[in-house]
């Protein structure tokens, strides 16, 4: 879909976290082929478990932040719901054994879909259509600065590991 140069650090992130989502759905299928995805169940709980870290938490805390106060109050509930149910069905993965990890994870795989083609189809065409260019250019600008840092962060995480 075409996206305002503003919002596309995060449609840029809608896509890692579709690629992620299509991974973890195949992996826990069984597929032989799932796009380069780990095929048990600890290395598809490492790869959620860094995807949280690395990119779904910086992304929701700065949609919520920053485009919060530009949207519906429905569209702020069920973004920030949303965004709780996939937290907490991570938490629930990480802390799970067998069968839970595995559910938790298809669970988040398909709410995290759901979720990203929402944004991209309604939340964020709405925002775009709403919310004035200098007020884009500026969320756009922090988007920026935030996404740098928390690969910044990231890295240095990975570094001391």
């Amino acid at each position: 879909m075409k996206r305002s140069r503003q919002l596309k650090p995060l449609s840029s992130e809608h896509h890692q976290a579709l690629l992620v989502a299509f991974q973890l759905k195949m992996g826990l299928a069984g597929h032989a082929d799932s796009a380069g995805a780990p095929k048990d169940l600890p290395g598809l709980l490492a790869l959620a478990k860094r995807f949280e870290e690395q990119v779904f938490r910086p992304h929701t805390r700065a949609e919520e932040e920053l485009l919060g106060r530009w949207l519906t109050q429905g569209d702020m509930r069920r973004l920030t719901t949303e965004h709780a149910e996939m937290t907490r069905l991570i938490g629930s993965a990480k802390g799970g054994r067998g069968p839970d990890v595995r559910s938790s994870l298809h669970a988040f795989a398909e709410l995290l879909e759901q979720h990203v083609r929402w944004e991209e189809r309604e939340l964020f065409p709405y925002a775009e259509g709403h919310v004035d260019e200098a007020t884009l250019a500026s969320i756009g600008g922090e988007l920026e600065r935030r996404l740098v840092l928390a690969r910044s962060e990231a890295k240095q995480a990975k570094q001391a590991r």
